[in-house]
């Protein structure tokens, strides 16, 4: 491994190809997690490699024979190191991600956007909401960057998008993504523990991601893991606390034809008996992840 990450490489490479070719066999030798957006060493050094060279992913196919300069190549390597020594995901290397086609900006503050909804959003809610159902007033439920609500915001361009987070940081890194996007008049930004501050039957549309990892099951999970908040990850009541709030607080919050969709991971089983009366509708995901649900008001 030392041979392969010695320093002398950024004078042999010249091309992004070459040094994402390098950076891909770096990373399928070294103990790496890719559980922030990539499943692979090869797409995990697209990323890395577009993101810090400012290009947006889907441009490969024209950039890839580019030749890239000595301080380039030096800047990749030095965040390779990064990534293989010190375990850190390539979001917070690159202080970048894309989500359902939009360019975020990520650091520390807020966990990486991977949420499966993802998905859903990309199909444009289909067999979720009806054709006819063109939600005007939105919650995106503990928001963290806002990937979600900026995402629907793009979406349904009539629509307003109330963005709530716990996190002053999170909050102040949804702010940045909304100036990004220039949302300033549609996403708005609320600080609050759930439905504190919110109005009742407001929405016609709520999603939320939130937290559902308990605390036995933090201390297994990879390093790359522990450089997010454990704010945006760890929930009391064996990982349940905050989607008990969710179920039992959201009708109140929804309009009369109003839906909630939920993601709670591998709480499902648990969701499933808790709640044994509630019809929940739980969403095939094509591109994996699971328990992700959807019920009426």
């Amino acid at each position: 491994m030392k041979d392969i990450l010695t320093k002398d490489v950024i004078h042999e490479f010249s091309s992004i190809q070459d040094i994402v070719r390098w950076m891909t066999s770096c990373f399928s030798i070294s103990n790496l997690w890719y559980g922030h957006g990539n499943n692979n060493p090869w797409d995990e050094a697209i990323q890395l490699t577009l993101s810090l060279l400012g290009l947006p992913p889907y441009l490969w196919d024209n950039v890839y024979k580019a030749k890239l300069s000595i301080k380039e190549r030096e800047l990749l390597y030095t965040k390779v190191c990064a990534r293989i020594h010190k375990k850190i995901p390539v979001a917070y290397l690159t202080n970048k991600v894309w989500f359902c086609g939009h360019e975020l900006y990520i650091d520390k503050r807020v966990l990486i956007p991977r949420s499966p909804i993802s998905e859903l959003i990309n199909n444009k809610f289909k067999s979720i909401l009806s054709k006819n159902q063109k939600p005007k007033y939105i919650l995106d439920l503990c928001t963290g960057s806002g990937c979600i609500a900026i995402s629907c915001a793009y979406l349904f361009p009539n629509a307003i998008i109330d963005a709530v987070d716990i996190s002053i940081d999170a909050i102040n890194v949804l702010e940045y993504n909304i100036q990004l996007h220039g949302l300033e008049h549609r996403v708005i930004p609320i600080c609050s523990n759930l439905f504190n501050k919110l109005k009742k039957s407001t929405y016609d549309l709520i999603i939320t991601n939130p937290p559902y990892v308990n605390k036995d099951e933090i201390r297994y999970l990879p390093k790359e893991y522990s450089y997010e908040p454990k704010i945006g990850l760890l929930s009391d009541d064996n990982g349940m606390e905050i989607i008990n709030k969710i179920i039992s607080k959201s009708f109140l919050y929804l309009k009369k034809n109003g839906i909630l969709i939920c993601e709670v991971g591998n709480r499902m089983l648990n969701v499933i008996e808790k709640y044994p009366t509630i019809n929940f509708q739980w969403i095939n995901i094509k591109n994996g992840g699971i328990g992700i649900f959807k019920i009426t008001k």
